[in-house]
């Protein structure tokens, strides 16, 4: 286990977020120990035919961060990332999973798992990555990501306005390695029923953005989901991300 941890009172309750080794290394038990605490902490949510289906989206995650619940030792929050290879060498990180238990959203366990994150990424001397992309069928997911790219050097992709379509070539080039083989509409982002379980959400998300709310019900069917990616070229824009998360600045050598 790491020692990069971060302890914050989540509302009434202590939740310390921290690295875990590589999904590879973890042993079988705290795969049971990080799936049995999400379903319990995300009722809403078929959290254990997800981890049936797809178990590499823990097991094969290069940065493995979990929020603990210490009064109950129980798993309440999930992030896992791995690195992706595209063929423009772009550096790109696939999120796979970032979950936070329903009774936790309103504190800061979000914010403190990416720090977390970035902070044990930089320490192993790794890229700030150029490109962050997830699939999602939750527009909260996309409000999430795209309170990063206020930043004059940081795009978001895709753009809900539908004016801006300069990263679709790099989105096709992502949906690609995340998704090899599936169809991909570059316009809208998505891709057709790659979800599983297919019922995954047992009622559609909502975020507090109607934009966002609109474009994933006119977009999305149960199945699908929207290739969401930060576009970060600069070190200016990786700046205001780990400046954002609180997360020191990497000497320029990184």
């Amino acid at each position: 286990m790491s020692d990069d941890r971060a302890t914050r009172p989540d509302g009434r309750r202590r939740v310390e977020v921290l690295t875990l080794p590589p999904g590879r290394d973890l042993p079988t038990e705290t795969e049971k120990w990080i799936v049995d605490g999400l379903v319990l902490a995300m009722p809403g949510l078929r959290t254990r035919q997800l981890f049936t289906f797809r178990r590499d989206m823990l097991t094969e995650a290069d940065h493995v961060v979990v929020g603990v619940d210490r009064e109950r030792e129980r798993v309440v929050a999930l992030l896992t990332s791995r690195w992706a290879g595209i063929p423009s060498g772009r550096a790109c990180l696939h999120i796979m999973i970032q979950f936070v238990g329903d009774a936790y959203r309103s504190g800061t366990v979000f914010k403190e798992s990416w720090a977390v994150h970035f902070a044990r990424l930089l320490a192993d001397g790794l890229p700030f990555p150029e490109v962050i992309a997830l699939k999602t069928y939750n527009p909260v997911v996309h409000c999430a990501m795209s309170a990063f790219s206020g930043h004059p050097e940081i795009g978001m992709y895709p753009d809900l306005t539908g004016e801006d379509d300069s990263r679709a070539a790099l989105a096709a080039e992502v949906a690609g390695a995340l998704a090899p083989g599936a169809a991909f509409d570059p316009v809208s982002g998505v891709v057709p029923g790659i979800g599983r379980p297919l019922d995954l959400y047992r009622e559609r998300p909502l975020s507090h953005v109607p934009a966002a709310n609109r474009y994933f019900a006119e977009h999305t069917e149960r199945g699908d989901r929207v290739l969401c990616l930060l576009h970060v070229p600069t070190r200016a824009g990786a700046h205001s991300i780990l400046t954002a998360l609180g997360v020191p600045l990497p000497s320029p050598q990184h």
